[in-house]
């Protein structure tokens, strides 16, 4: 008895999430996220909003640092701008988005020796492009979901980290009116 009772509990407990509207148009969200690039680790800090029903608008900034090995230790500070269409969702679980939009990055590179030859300086460059990528959403309640993101881009202006990045991350999405 004491078994069925509690499958009902916890059946009750996950279903009125499942059942909960998930996207609807105005509903915005804060999010937080860490991850790993090609050559580091990333920091991103998110603020969406629905456009409609079925697209978003995201925008985001990110810290992300590393090592390029002979070449020294970096850091990058950037924005992102994705539009972000539904592609499909389970139930009121589950919602993938397919991420669409382009970034922009401030690098510091490791040093280099100055054009003197009496010294290094550090290297720097602001660098920009298109991205794409796709993201889920894994709701946990009404509010608060867990989101898995994978990005790939294209930078121009000659990075001084990676001409083609790429971000695999994961962290938690707060959703609000």
């Amino acid at each position: 008895m004491k078994k069925l009772l509690l499958l009902l509990l916890l059946t009750g407990a996950t279903a009125r999430p499942a059942l909960a509207q998930r996207h609807i148009k105005h509903i915005s969200t804060w999010s937080a996220q860490v991850g790993r690039s090609e050559q580091g680790d990333y920091y991103e800090l998110g603020y969406s909003t629905f456009l409609t029903n079925r697209t978003a608008l995201r925008l985001s900034g990110l810290y992300e640092r590393g090592s390029l090995g002979a070449a020294g230790n970096y850091s990058s500070y950037g924005g992102r701008v994705f539009i972000a269409p539904q592609l499909l969702h389970l139930g009121e679980l589950a919602y993938v988005h397919l991420l669409l939009g382009g970034a922009g990055n401030y690098e510091l590179g490791g040093k280099q020796p100055t054009s003197d030859g009496f010294g290094t300086e550090r290297r720097q460059r602001f660098t920009y492009g298109p991205q794409a990528g796709a993201e889920a959403d894994f709701f946990l309640g009404n509010r608060v979901s867990i989101v898995a993101t994978a990005t790939k881009g294209y930078l121009f202006n000659n990075p001084l980290i990676d001409h083609w990045p790429g971000y695999a991350g994961v962290g938690l999405r707060y959703h609000f009116r």
